[in-house]
């Protein structure tokens, strides 16, 4: 057995020197890689401390056996350091150990060795050393002292914590670091625990320390680690704990289409297991799609539907090329996103656009258009596929193409613009509309339209025209109704003073009947001057009651014809009021034509009542009718100009704003209540001014 041991041993230790030279050249390669230089330095320190060993155990005096183990304790005192620095920078590249980092834990190490070197001046490290015959080997036999259970203890613990640091780092993710830690630390278990046995002699075997040749082995897994697993070239660690908890897949390829990494998200959102890590990958794997990418030409981002769960869902993938230290490429990272709550949201927003009661474009930075939606196409007459041929410049019916693109510019420039135009249907007529603008940047830029067709609107702006017009007749029935008021006066007066003559009975009737009917010509005459406003248009003082009156008499005989009741219950000895008392008449005259109209719409008949009253310093007046009521929507509106609820051509949507307008001018406010069904009611309320005396 001493012959087979010795032979063994000298292999062993022979293998142990070629593999640790090996692996200092394979880590070269990866020098720029964190970690690279720790190992290199594991790799020499073995190397030296095998180198040591071998050259005692063939060494046949005690001093040249003392001298090569100062050699191999320089590197059984590096090697712990460099595993545990190996540790630290391998698993969190952030953590760079720099010179004035390291220099603290190289003082025992450098300590011990000065010790070891000056050993026979105060034999702290071993004493009592000679020589023995143990088998084929001529040993050399110590009492170990002090220093040396300090020594070991310290680089124990090196090792014990490199080991630790990369169980609890490497191990949590996924089976590529796992396989990296596992064969790194089977490579310092192997040598601590043969290193431990050697020290204490816990086995009946020559006393020869076979540490270096567990380093043989370890630098074997080493190498296995390397090539298997990528050690030294694979995503640094620091980087996979940045991705562990992404929602986004994250996956990383070498140039030979091998999965380096994997999240868990990406493991999930592919439904791979976590094997798959380390392998290359073919045609049938589901991370083909990715592979293709990949290698195409395409843009780095493109759109993947894939079937998770039976469902489908959509991914926006990302690939971006990684470089090391020295720019070279040396692979991919794959990233893929979840966008199908985006992709759904994009489809429901599609589908407003496309429901929407105004039209929809979506166009280029050149005005072509990218998208339209039926609504639009029914507004202009083209198709759909017909305009996504054409440009703004084709239904412009007024700007240019270049006035076009200058209206671009501003509306990029701005943000935004809303504007009023016409375009030219597909039949050649044209159509008034309005422009709602948004600029989207992105893309190369984009630009999102809204338009509402606005002829209605227009129509609706010239009958107001017309309305201008009825304004100047009314005027000129006033100056004619001033005309007609001279006669009158005189048939009334001479037809008055001949009622007083003694004239037979026949004749005084019909000057009766001839001072009545001018009398009530003379009314008709003076009511048409009220509501023709050809007035002074200053504040007098003014008993609102009796403006109401007048109000009324203007209505009286057309209430009666459509079977219209007005009560009033008007407030005695309220003060007169510095009105305009025309304008206020316009404004009760205004919701008391507006409140028959909607009673007589909804039942044929109706109940008017207007109530006065005082309520401190104002004097409210209440105008409430039993029509079909406001509802709640529209009371936000009523006062708005242009707003009305009549159809087209029963009302211009002026008049409450009007209304609005006069009362606020007057210092007072105007507001409606009402329930649907159930009628609505006008509240007016009037500031109460000193009333200059009168003369």
């Amino acid at each position: 057995m001493d012959e087979s041991f010795y032979i063994f041993y000298h292999a062993a230790m022979i293998l142990s020197l070629l593999v640790t030279a090996f692996l200092s050249v394979l880590t070269w390669q990866r020098r720029r890689v964190p970690g690279a230089r720790a190992m290199i330095a594991l790799a020499i320190s073995t190397f030296v401390w095998a180198l040591g060993y071998y050259c005692e155990a063939n060494s046949g005096t005690l001093e040249r056996q003392l001298f090569f183990t100062g050699i191999a304790y320089i590197g059984s005192m590096g090697a712990p350091l460099a595993w545990f620095l190996f540790a630290l920078n391998y698993t969190a590249d952030n953590i760079k150990m720099t010179g004035r980092k390291i220099a603290p834990l190289c003082i025992i190490p450098l300590f011990a060795l000065i010790m070891v070197w000056t050993n026979n001046w105060h034999h702290l490290m071993w004493s009592g050393e000679h020589l023995v015959q143990s088998g084929y080997f001529m040993i050399t036999v110590k009492a170990y002292g002090p220093l040396f259970w300090i020594m070991l203890a310290y680089n124990y613990l090196l090792m014990i914590t490199g080991a630790i640091i990369l169980i609890r780092r490497l191990f949590i993710g996924t089976c590529l670091y796992a396989g990296q830690a596992i064969s790194l630390v089977i490579a310092v278990a192997l040598p601590l625990l043969w290193n431990a046995v050697y020290v204490f002699d816990l086995f009946s075997l020559p006393r020869k320390d076979l540490t270096p040749v567990m380093f043989a082995i370890s630098g074997l897994l080493i190498i296995m680690g390397l090539m298997r697993f990528q050690l030294l070239a694979a995503v640094p660690f620091a980087r996979k704990f940045l991705i562990q908890h992404l929602h986004d897949g994250i996956l990383a390829f070498d140039l030979h289409n091998r999965l380096l990494e994997a999240n868990p998200a990406a493991l999930s959102i592919l439904a791979l297991d976590k094997n798959i890590i380390g392998q290359k990958i073919d045609n049938s794997s589901p991370l083909s799609p990715v592979i293709k990418q990949i290698s195409s030409s395409k843009p780095d981002s493109a759109e993947l539907t894939l079937e998770v769960s039976k469902e489908e869902r959509y991914y926006e993938l990302e690939t971006v090329p990684m470089h090391d230290n020295i720019d070279r490429h040396v692979g991919w990272l794959a990233i893929l996103r979840d966008i199908t709550e985006r992709k759904r949201r994009e489809l429901e927003y599609k589908t407003i656009i496309k429901t929407a009661v105004d039209g929809f474009w979506l166009t280029d930075t050149q005005g072509r258009f990218l998208e339209v939606n039926n609504a639009y196409c029914q507004m202009i007459g083209y198709s759909h596929d017909e305009l996504l041929k054409m440009s703004i410049s084709d239904i412009e019916a007024i700007e240019t193409r270049q006035q076009i693109l200058t209206h671009i510019a501003r509306i990029m420039g701005e943000g935004k613009d809303r504007f009023e135009t016409r375009h030219r249907h597909k039949d050649g007529s044209i159509i008034d509309v309005e422009v709602s603008a948004n600029y989207l940047e992105g893309g190369g830029g984009r630009m999102m339209l809204f338009i509402r067709d606005i002829t209605e609107r227009k129509k609706l702006h010239e009958q107001l025209i017309a309305q201008d017009r009825l304004v100047s007749i009314g005027e000129l029935t006033a100056g004619v109704a001033h005309e007609l008021n001279n006669p009158l006066t005189s048939l009334i007066g001479y037809s008055g003073l001949l009622r007083e003559r003694d004239l037979p009975a026949d004749i005084k009737e019909d000057i009766i009947i001839i001072n009545n009917e001018a009398k009530r010509a003379a009314r008709i005459i003076n009511n048409l001057l009220t509501f023709a406003r050809k007035h002074r248009e200053g504040k007098s003082p003014a008993d609102i009651n009796e403006v109401i009156r007048k109000t009324l008499a203007l209505r009286t005989g057309e209430q009666k014809l459509n079977n219209i009741r007005t009560i009033t219950h008007l407030a005695a000895d309220l003060p007169e009021l510095m009105v305009n008392g025309f304008q206020l008449q316009q404004v009760f005259l205004n919701i008391i034509i507006n409140a028959e109209f909607f009673m007589l719409k909804a039942h044929k008949k109706g109940m008017l009542t207007i109530v006065t009253e005082q309520a401190g310093n104002f004097i409210r007046i209440k105008i409430m009718d039993d029509g079909p009521g406001i509802t709640k929507k529209n009371l936000n509106y009523i006062f708005n100009p242009f707003f009305t609820t009549k159809d087209v051509g029963e009302g211009t949507g002026l008049g409450l704003s009007i209304c609005h307008g006069i009362i606020t001018e007057h210092g007072g406010s105007i507001r409606a209540e009402s329930k649907h069904g159930e009628g609505a009611a006008f509240i007016i309320e009037l500031p109460v001014n000193k009333v200059p005396d009168r003369e």
